[in-house]
């Protein structure tokens, strides 16, 4: 193609420029396979390569969540962008030039300008109303005692949604036409069966939510009167998209171009705050969702390491190691910093400084060294089975490309763990040669006995009995207490029943149970002998489990009294015993 050449048409372009090349540069390295080339999916958490790109046709689709188009579609959908911006994006990758307006296309971009321009206004008044009235004085306090003044306020546009039920309304004057807009925006809400609005965001501290151009797509408002819950974000739009923004990526253009060594990930909005304000901008926050594939290829384009430093309580400490995936499928090498006392970055800072936070940054660990520690800890307290854990780790693993990284993480693994390297790297194959058809089958085929056994006593009423119910609720995974309780409670419900009186969770996992396929006769008897079967198994399962923990503790002695190593010896014994009764 000549330097810089001019098109007439935009479908003239469509027809020259490579759509697989443009992929390639942005997103992932294609696959070609027959016509066609496959990559990753960047628009949902795909985990095997179900894009489908035919460049001799400009054409992608994804045959699992359906998203495809052409080139300009993909632009606009992986970078934000609206019809205008794609095109300019294609002007200059391509280095040419389309001289005609007519693009015979919608031109979205009039209704996204109108929101962008709305959103701007709002964050104004919110931010006007925080300075100005009486009403934001605890709201001011808050952030004086997190650290920010005046001028901190005034540079990030903080503002406060006063406690009222109208307060966006009333400042609207063409009512109808306006909250329309206001509406989409997730700012208020109609009341139904009316022309009635109320305000979404009420009694909160709001910080606005840009794009990387600095545009706001949308708001979080933070409680400040304990009410629950801590946090809300205004709803999905055609400009805003949780799973594809992070807060602070607009402050990535005061790196000048440089690029950094590391992203900093962390949870709460004025951590980012804070750790800009002491001159560190490579830093943001997922707004209280799982860290997604987007969120990755995102970050993906400033850094390939990243360290994560998320809250110290349960809730953060698995967010964080949920965050793992989406990150080892694009490569990154990942870390975790973990704060003293339960502290986050912004309470560090305002107590030690930042020099004090920087040098426990370069101290952070591996992720994996991480995982291993916190997951023998559950181990060992019970609160997961082994079995759970190894499948964790498979998961995990099982995405590492690095050769040497992946044996390294087995080694330290199973060192943990006591177990056989053999049967570790059996199951991470299984995980990584699993076909994609049967990834992405509906239907879902069980073989652990622990899922079995409580499948078999949801389906039949007959066979729930004392007993069964003790055993698996002594012996089996901690993550179905909460359903066998329920069954205890509700021994003669029905399947349907007991998802009618059910917790949300619950009832998740019961249809997850429900729907899933195992092979057995109908014949009641072999169900019932089955059911026997399962649960000598759990038994089994769970006696070992004992003897591991009990031996990981007689492996640090330096940690126990001779009297509880003596109390071990015999426990060891006795389970010993009861597993050579249960096989024979």
């Amino acid at each position: 193609m000549p330097s810089n050449p001019e098109y007439d048409s935009l479908e003239d372009v469509l027809k020259k420029v490579s759509l697989a090349k443009y992929i390639e540069h942005h997103w992932q390295p294609l696959k070609k396979i027959g016509s066609e080339y496959k990559t990753i999916c960047p628009f949902h958490d795909d985990k095997n390569p179900s894009l489908s790109v035919n460049d001799e046709k400009g054409l992608y689709y994804c045959y699992s969540c359906k998203a495809g188009g052409n080139l300009i579609t993909f632009i606009k959908d992986f970078k934000n962008l609206n019809s205008q911006e794609a095109i300019k994006e294609i002007e200059d990758f391509f280095n040419i030039k389309i001289s005609t307006t007519n693009y015979n296309i919608p031109d979205d971009s009039n209704k996204k300008n109108k929101l962008f321009s709305v959103n701007n206004l709002i964050a104004e008044l919110y931010n006007k109303f925080l300075s100005t009235n009486k009403s934001g004085a605890k709201a001011i306090s808050y952030l004086k005692s997190r650290g920010f003044d005046d001028e901190d306020i005034k540079e990030n546009m903080i503002g406060f949604a006063p406690d009222s039920w109208n307060f966006l309304s009333s400042f609207v004057k063409n009512k109808i036409e306006k909250l329309n807009v206001l509406e989409d925006l997730g700012l208020v809400k109609k009341k139904e069966g009316s022309n009635n609005f109320f305000d979404f965001f009420r009694n909160r501290i709001i910080f606005p939510i840009k794009n990387r151009q600095g545009v706001i797509m949308g708001f979080a408002g933070r409680s400040i009167d304990n009410s629950n819950p801590k946090y809300l974000n205004s709803k999905e739009s055609i400009i805003f998209s949780k799973r594809k923004v992070l807060f602070g990526i607009d402050k990535f253009d005061k790196l000048k171009g440089k690029k950094p060594k590391f992203v900093l990930l962390v949870e709460g909005y004025t951590d980012v705050l804070m750790l800009n304000k002491i001159g560190f901008y490579n830093v943001v926050a997922s707004m209280g969702t799982s860290l997604t594939l987007e969120h990755s290829n995102e970050i993906k384009k400033f850094s390939d390491k990243i360290i994560i430093n998320f809250d110290s309580d349960k809730a953060g400490i698995d967010a964080a190691f949920r965050s793992i995936e989406p990150l080892f499928e694009n490569n990154f090498d990942v870390y975790k910093l973990d704060l003293p006392h339960g502290q986050d970055p912004c309470e560090y800072i305002q107590k030690n400084g930042s020099d004090a936070f920087l040098n426990l940054l370069n101290a952070s660990v591996s992720i994996i060294d991480s995982f291993i520690d916190y997951s023998k800890q559950q181990y060992l307290n019970k609160e997961k089975s082994l079995n759970y854990i190894i499948s964790d780790f498979t998961t995990i693993v099982s995405l590492v490309r690095d050769i040497f990284n992946r044996d390294l993480m087995i080694n330290k693994f199973i060192s943990a763990f006591s177990l056989s390297k053999r049967e570790l790297e059996n199951k991470i194959y299984i995980q990584e040669n699993q076909p994609i058809d049967s990834k992405f089958n509906d239907e879902k085929n069980i073989n652990d006995p622990n899922d079995i056994a409580l499948k078999i006593l949801l389906e039949n009423v007959e066979l729930r009995s004392k007993y069964f119910l003790e055993c698996i609720k002594d012996n089996s995974d901690k993550r179905y207490e909460k359903i066998i309780r329920l069954l205890e409670d509700n021994i003669n419900m029905d399947p349907s029943g007991l998802i009618s009186v059910a917790s949300s969770e619950e009832s998740n996992i019961i249809s997850n149970l429900l729907f899933a396929k195992i092979t057995i006769d109908g014949d009641p008897i072999k169900k019932e002998k089955t059911l026997h079967d399962c649960i000598k198994k759990i038994k089994i399962e769970s006696l070992k489990e004992k003897k591991r923990r009990i031996n990981m503790k007689l492996n640090h002695q330096s940690e126990i009294t001779s009297d509880e190593e003596h109390k071990l010896l015999m426990m060891l014994q006795e389970i010993i015993e009861e597993e050579k009764n249960l096989k024979n």
